[in-house]
């Protein structure tokens, strides 16, 4: 089933794919440019967007390495997975981007419609960094950082939403857009997210068994562990992939442990991990169980940042994940 969004503006046409995998589909490919010049509103506006998404890059706001490691786990996911989960990927960033709920919007700048559209145009061209820029940009200029969210992120997915609904982009150019939606603010997560209390309980912390998931003896032995060492532990076992993701919005856990026993959970654990970190940028995610043995190097895969390999040292390794005496 594919996501149902609806658009005001169903005439956009969409550019298409980088070369490197335009190549490869067969896909034209076009240069970022003013697709709106001629318009009688909005002309001025979208060309001085244009010079922007063309500036050289300038990365100076963001956390390199939140932004490295989220450019790197998509483009392992595109590798390793079979394409139909990759759509599924690509199909939960676009649909936990597109309606993540406000907590505080700003009454400021929001952009036009004709803004969205050139911000659509920029991630789906062969520019890298153009989409990156222009959002850059608007922070730069002063825009609340919900209103970048809310406004010109959530507006981008939902129009690449409906592009990809009405079979006007294909399934590669959503992902790689998608992509670069999932970086940009992997790399704003600070600014993005400013309204976390970083001084919670550090020792709070969610054990999520992935969907599906039948073993559960492992993560009941393990939540005891760490209650029984003052952790405040929230144990999840048979729920569903947007009751654990609505549960981690309810709580906002300071670390979240998501437990999988085969490889054949990797896709749902990555769905996971991409939903949490874009409904919690600032929460510790660590993968545990069997999947840590089976999988090479799946901290990475998925997303994640460690792993927790074995129940003996569960306790001090979460403890140094997250750097607390």
């Amino acid at each position: 089933m594919r996501l149902r969004i609806r658009s005001r503006n169903p005439n956009l046409s969409a550019p298409a794919a980088r070369p490197s995998d335009a190549a490869r589909f067969g896909i034209p490919v076009v240069r970022l440019t003013n697709a709106y010049r001629g318009m009688p509103n909005g002309v001025l506006a979208n060309r001085e967007l244009v010079k922007v998404a063309n500036k050289p890059f300038d990365d100076r706001e963001l956390d390199q390495e939140a932004y490295e490691q989220a450019e790197e786990h998509f483009r392992l996911v595109q590798t390793r997975l079979p394409q139909d989960a990759v759509e599924a990927v690509a199909r939960e960033v676009v649909r936990r981007l597109a309606f993540r709920l406000p907590r505080n919007l700003s009454s400021g700048h929001m952009p036009t419609e004709e803004e969205i559209d050139l911000l659509c145009e920029a991630l789906l061209s062969n520019d890298e960094v153009a989409g990156d820029r222009i959002i850059l940009a608007a922070r730069r200029d002063g825009i609340e950082p919900e209103n970048i969210y809310l406004g010109y992120v959530a507006g981008a997915a939902r129009r690449l939403g409906v592009m990809w609904e009405e079979d006007r982009v294909s399934f590669l150019q959503v992902t790689m857009a998608s992509g670069k939606l999932y970086r940009i603010i992997r790399g704003l997560r600070h600014v993005l997210d400013n309204s976390l209390n970083l001084a919670g309980p550090e020792k709070r912390s969610l054990f999520a068994l992935v969907p599906d998931e039948t073993h559960t003896l492992g993560i009941e032995i393990a939540t005891d562990v760490f209650r029984r060492q003052g952790w405040d532990v929230e144990m999840v076992m048979g729920e569903p992939h947007d009751a654990i993701i609505a549960m981690t919005e309810q709580h906002r856990f300071r670390s979240v442990v998501l437990v999988a026993h085969s490889e054949r959970m990797l896709a749902a654990l990555i769905s996971l991990v991409l939903a949490i970190r874009i409904t919690q940028p600032m929460a510790y995610i660590v993968v545990a169980g069997n999947i840590v043995d089976q999988v090479e190097d799946v901290s990475t895969l998925v997303g994640a940042d460690d792993v927790i390999p074995d129940i003996e040292t569960a306790v001090g390794r979460l403890g140094a994940i997250i750097d607390f005496d």
